[in-house]
């Protein structure tokens, strides 16, 4: 062949191939989806419900992996859920005895009798307060009140604060068959704030539009309930099934971090 035509062959396939490099797809990029977030759904006891209202937004903000789902209940009931799987965590104020559930506390808050907010008594002892519900006491008149019929109110069985109130305040004693029980925390503050002579318990997280008494000398304030120096003071529990782990693990990290504590501390005491 003419050495002129091969130089012009080779010139036509240099050609073809740098026409095919340059027309060949660049490889598509590997994009790797990005996981929904993981809902994770917490029991919290209905004395307890401030405490979710205080971590949802700041916990959202801290990360957008994990969407917390708080289910408000009775201790009992939401025990009951997380036994059967319903529930990944919960946060409440009484644990049976070996429940055999993984806990640790996140805050600390406190068993607190509580009045309406123009009752002149400040502050009660715990023999008052056990006279007061196993029905002894029945005039405010005797407290240093105003002569005024006392009107009890209580939590129902199943509520943590009122197991908490018949371990530390009645003991043996027996509550008044006189008393009111109310379904939830809500119902139990809006009938104390709606009832002249009314007198009940709550957690001091929940305290709102009544007055918190204090007792055997000592006010119930997120200081005194975080160094215990409040006789009934009480730790809030993160109790799960297991070790948490995930994101699970990661959300009970951060309610206990610097961070969690300082949002915590606007209603509870510290744990760290």
């Amino acid at each position: 062949m003419n050495p002129k035509h091969l130089l012009g062959l080779a010139g036509l396939v240099g050609l073809w191939l740098l026409t095919a490099c340059q027309s060949a797809p660049a490889p598509l990029p590997v994009i790797t989806p990005t996981p929904p977030p993981e809902t994770l759904h917490i029991g919290i006891a209905t004395a307890a419900q401030p405490l979710a209202d205080l971590v949802a937004d700041p916990y959202a903000q801290f990360t957008d992996r994990a969407h917390l789902q708080f289910v408000p209940a009775d201790t009992a009931v939401l025990l009951n859920d997380l036994a059967a799987g319903n529930l990944d965590a919960v946060l409440v104020h009484a644990l049976p005895v070996d429940s055999g559930f993984w806990f640790n506390p996140v805050a600390w808050d406190g068993l607190v009798v509580v009045v309406g907010a123009d009752n002149p008594v400040v502050g009660l002892s715990r023999a008052e307060v056990q006279a007061l519900f196993n029905g002894r006491l029945t005039n405010w008149s005797s407290l240093g009140g105003p002569d005024q019929p006392v009107t009890l109110l209580s939590r129902e069985r199943g509520s943590g604060a009122r197991t908490l109130f018949e371990q530390r305040i009645m003991a043996a004693q027996r509550l008044s068959i006189n008393a009111m029980l109310l379904g939830d925390n809500a119902a139990l503050l809006e009938s104390l704030a709606a009832t002249p002579g009314a007198v009940g318990y709550t957690m001091l997280g929940s305290v709102e539009g009544v007055k918190a008494l204090a007792l055997d000398g000592v006010a119930p304030t997120t200081a005194s309930t975080a160094d215990e120096s409040y006789p009934l003071a009480a730790p809030l529990y993160f109790v799960a099934p297991a070790e948490p782990q995930g994101e699970l693990r990661v959300f009970l990290s951060w309610l206990q971090s610097a961070e969690g504590q300082a949002v915590i501390a606007e209603r509870y005491g510290r744990v760290r």
